[in-house]
């Protein structure tokens, strides 16, 4: 090869050579340009800056907002409020419904709110109660739960300082909720207050001849001119107009829910107000209009039927009233604030609405642990009743399981603890150095005093022994969140 041929081959390998190294000069420098950031002008910095810091600030108001605004809208549901809540359980007749609340808005000046339960209307009532969403509260149930279930779900929804249970065929009047409020504020001892209408049974009634609503409100203008001497105590109130104090609520606690549909459980409400030494007391110087078991008349032929087994109800959870209120007579309260848990046998195993098993004792819940070996089935209570009780220290279900009736009391020789039976059938238990009357054959099995054989008495035995408050048995509950 020749020189000239030697030195053109190198030239070309030189030229290679540097084109290849410039490419991969620019190859390298477009990608470190594009791991670098584009130069931004100001505004853009600034806008970036504002993004990152709205973000930030966003961010750490919801952590710190959300919290405390689940917090205060729980806590709202719980204030209460110095008025009325007026509760209306609800089945069809969704026209009178409408007319019911439309009186009270233009009845009742004083502080109230209005919650309307709906039994799972079919006339269209609960598009009635969306449209009025913000002007009353209501709750729709996919099943008619009854009167008393009704009742009881908006008993739990009340904030108001009184509640006042309210047919959804009535019309209120003009002065008709302050004159019951000065009924029930006159005297402590006055437990539930009722008006009087042109359609019940009983002493409610009152006898008009109006023949339209404009007629009724001026009988009503008249008649609803204050004046207590037209107050009476009385031995029932209908449950179509309560009027009563929250603190009785607590107290007493919710509607019975094993009288179906409706009928027997105002009467049975009554009478367990009596028995924590109040009175019943009929405002006659309130009248509202009631149109009159529509809901019931609208069941036809089985109204009999359902009232028949309400009555079997009430006579298996009462036995004898008349005996009941007779022997109350003769424990005054003397002002003693009784509740139903007074009511209860000490040392009973109950339950509540989430789960928790308790055993009550002198007015205290102790929570029970190891419940799968508990010697009997616990009795399901309300949350208002358990609330009512102080919460005690945690013991074992082993504990009841091992207890045993070895206490004697020395002045009878009778056991604690046990069941006595008269030669009459009567039962009794003998507990704290008492004498206890179990009142029906409901209580007996609730609270499980059929599992245990009676030890047979005489009158000479039960003489000596001072008598304490009956035993009677708790309301039934359907609902799982009262």
């Amino acid at each position: 090869m020749t020189r000239r041929r030697k030195k053109a081959i190198s030239k070309r390998k030189t030229v290679l050579k540097r084109r290849k190294s410039g490419r991969s000069s620019r190859r390298r420098k477009a990608l470190s340009m594009s791991r670098k950031p584009k130069r931004q002008s100001k505004g853009a910095k600034a806008s970036r800056r504002y993004s990152l810091g709205y973000q930030a600030g966003y961010q750490a108001g919801y952590d710190t907002g959300y919290p405390s605004g689940v917090t205060a809208g729980a806590t709202s549901f719980t204030v209460m409020f110095e008025g009325t809540s007026i509760i209306i359980p609800s089945f069809n007749q969704g026209e009178l419904l409408r007319q019911c609340i439309e009186s009270i808005s233009q009845f009742t000046p004083e502080p109230h709110e209005i919650i309307v339960i709906d039994n799972a209307s079919t006339d269209g009532t609960a598009d009635y109660l969306r449209t009025m969403t913000g002007k009353l509260r209501y709750r729709i149930n996919p099943d008619n739960i009854g009167f008393a279930g009704g009742v009881n779900q908006g008993m739990k929804m009340a904030r108001g300082s009184r509640l006042l249970l309210l047919n959804n065929d009535t019309v209120v009047t003009q002065g008709w909720l302050t004159n019951l409020h000065r009924c029930l504020d006159s005297d402590e001892r006055f437990g539930l207050v009722g008006p009087m209408t042109n359609y019940i049974s009983g002493e409610q009634l009152v006898a008009t001849s109006y023949t339209s609503l404009e007629e009724m409100h001026r009988f009503a203008a008249e008649f609803n001119r204050p004046d207590p001497l037209r107050w009476k105590k009385t031995a029932r109130i209908t449950g179509f107009c309560l009027l009563f104090r929250r603190e009785l609520f607590e107290r007493l606690g919710y509607f019975d829910e094993g009288f179906q549909i409706g009928n027997c459980e105002d009467d049975d409400f009554c009478l367990r107000v009596r028995l924590l030494g109040l009175d019943l007391v009929i405002a006659g110087d309130s009248f509202i209009h009631h149109v009159g078991s529509v809901s019931m008349k609208a069941l036809g032929s089985e109204m009999g039927e359902v009232y028949g087994r309400n009555l079997d109800y009430y006579a298996k959870k009462w036995g004898s009233v008349d005996q009941l209120l007779s022997e109350m007579e003769g424990m005054p309260a003397n002002g003693e604030r009784r509740s139903m848990i007074h009511y209860y046998p000490d040392h009973a195993v109950v339950q509540g609405n989430r789960g928790a098993v308790y055993e009550l004792h002198a007015g205290v819940r102790r929570p029970l642990t190891g419940t799968d070996s508990l010697p009997v089935s616990p009795t399901r209570l309300s949350h208002v009743e358990l609330r009512g009780c102080l919460r005690g220290v945690e013991i074992h279900a082993d504990e009841l399981r091992n207890r045993t009736h070895a206490t004697v009391d020395p002045s009878s020789g009778l056991p604690e603890g046990r069941v006595l039976q008269k030669r009459d059938g009567q039962l009794f238990l003998h507990e704290g150095g008492r004498l206890r009357r179990i009142v029906s054959e409901l209580a007996i099995s609730v609270w499980g005093f059929d599992r245990q054989k009676p030890a047979a008495v005489n009158e000479s035995q039960l003489g000596s022994i001072p008598v304490g408050l009956p035993i009677i048995a708790p309301i039934t509950l359907r609902a799982d969140n009262i």
